[in-house]
């Protein structure tokens, strides 16, 4: 983490303690996105630390992933205060950041955790009733949108159903 690092892009890094870029395998084939860093994330400089980090260590180890061996990013980079769900405005002006991540990285998957990462990236108006599951090609990469891990804690119920997602990715980089 560089907590020096000045951006300008929005108003997100004046409230934060630094910024949060990914982590993981850069030679990974799978690139997981999520909205942005929450408070645990911002303090240790890391993504998918906290609860919902957990939770997703334990599903990508369920399926056969192991943590170290995907890269995990966010759509911002910066905490949106009160953990809130970064807007639509911050993450159009933090999506040069995870472009150029995506042109180093250069996965064959992406994998779009929740409905902000989702909106960001595919289209503003997705709903994730519609989009779960689904398969999407943009160029070539292809992105699978999956419950956030903070929306499975809230809903045990989706917890089977994210890890029958991971499952698919899993299975899409076997087969490649």
């Amino acid at each position: 983490m560089n907590k020096n690092l000045a951006c300008n892009h929005c108003e997100l890094r004046s409230g934060c303690r630094g910024v949060v870029f990914g982590e993981g395998n850069p030679d990974s084939p799978v690139l997981f996105v999520g909205e942005g860093p929450g408070q645990t994330e911002d303090d240790m400089g890391r993504p998918f630390v906290g609860r919902a980090g957990e939770l997703l260590n334990q599903m990508l180890t369920e399926v056969g992933f192991r943590r170290e061996n995907v890269y995990i990013t966010n759509i911002v980079k910066c905490r949106p205060p009160g953990n809130r769900t970064p807007s639509p405005d911050e993450m159009e002006r933090c999506l040069p950041w995870l472009r150029k991540q995506y042109a180093i990285l250069k996965p064959r998957i992406m994998v779009l955790m929740g409905l902000a990462a989702t909106c960001g990236i595919l289209d503003k108006d997705m709903k994730m009733n519609r989009c779960r599951g689904r398969w999407f090609r943009r160029g070539d990469i292809q992105i699978l949108p999956i419950y956030h891990p903070a929306a499975v804690l809230r809903n045990s119920d989706w917890r089977e159903i994210c890890v029958a997602d991971l499952r698919l990715v899993k299975q899409v980089c076997d087969d490649s």
